[in-house]
């Protein structure tokens, strides 16, 4: 089985301690079994408290997480316990991939990294160059269209392209479907709510970000978010994606003309839609 990736995929590192928003934090950690039957055999000390930071539900181990939900191997100054112990072979896999995906689709591994990591949006917005992919084994690199080609999906000119084209009453109600997802924290309520109050008291808000803003980064985003979820055609249409992936981009248009920061709008977006299966599925039935 051949792997696709775009091509900014090998550029990606992890910054650990220099990280603004571990991902060490807030997220459950659940362990795969090989490596749950790895930490229950552990060695020494180290095994001990491992096992002391564990717990099992319906078959399922994950990490115990702290009152502020922290991993418990996550050290103040930023970096793991674990790894600075064990080295990353002692990494579960969730903790060994993350943010990387791997998803399957029409006899091809789809490969690339989640946004709500802050370096996965840096790299996927960084550039003047529209977004390509890469075919393991071949040089040459393609752009979406073709990639949708060779995948047998076939797509007009105008669902291939982002053309934002809302008013006020389009934005309230993007943000009126972001507000009824499942919210990963209260933050996220409030910051709707914000965002709310301001598209109805600036009307003109939408139109003068147009203007301005960075057209080939709108464009990128539109293209990795409908990538991230062709794995879902088997299961749902290829309108239900092209409707998630409207919404999506329309909503992180929304947000970053009235905060400004496109990337901290595409990584929370992410972090509050991509990694939680019920608003993923809520975003493709609209």
């Amino acid at each position: 089985m051949q792997t696709i990736y775009p091509v900014f995929y090998n550029k990606f590192v992890c910054v650990a301690d220099k990280c603004r928003h571990s991902c060490c934090k807030g997220w459950e950690i659940d362990i795969d079994e090989a490596t749950a039957a790895k930490y229950k055999e552990f060695p020494g000390t180290l095994g001990e408290e491992i096992r002391r930071n564990i717990t099992s539900r319906n078959g399922i181990h994950s990490f115990v997480l702290t009152e502020e939900d922290n991993c418990p191997f996550l050290q103040k100054n930023g970096l793991c316990k674990l790894i600075l112990s064990a080295g990353e072979e002692i990494l579960c896999e969730i903790c060994n991939n993350h943010p990387r995906f791997y998803t399957l689709l029409n006899g091809y591994e789809l490969a690339g990294v989640g946004l709500s990591c802050e370096v996965a949006c840096e790299v996927l917005l960084t550039g003047d160059k529209p977004l390509t992919f890469c075919l393991e084994g071949h040089g040459e690199t393609m752009d979406f269209s073709q990639l949708l080609s060779m995948l047998g999906i076939n797509l007009s000119s105008e669902q291939l392209i982002f053309e934002p084209g809302l008013d006020q009453s389009d934005a309230l109600e993007v943000l009126d479907i972001m507000g009824r997802t499942e919210p990963i924290d209260d933050r996220w309520t409030q910051e709707i709510g914000q965002y709310k109050e301001y598209a109805n008291n600036n009307p003109d808000f939408l139109a003068d970000y147009f203007k301005t803003m960075p057209k080939l980064s709108f464009q990128k985003i539109y293209e990795y978010i409908m990538y991230r979820q062709l794995e879902k055609l088997g299961e749902y249409s290829l309108e239900d994606v092209l409707i998630y992936t409207d919404i999506s981009t329309e909503y992180i248009f929304v947000a970053a003309a009235i905060i400004g920061n496109l990337p901290e709008v595409l990584r929370r977006w992410s972090e509050q839609i991509e990694y939680c299966q019920e608003n993923v599925a809520m975003l493709l039935i609209m």
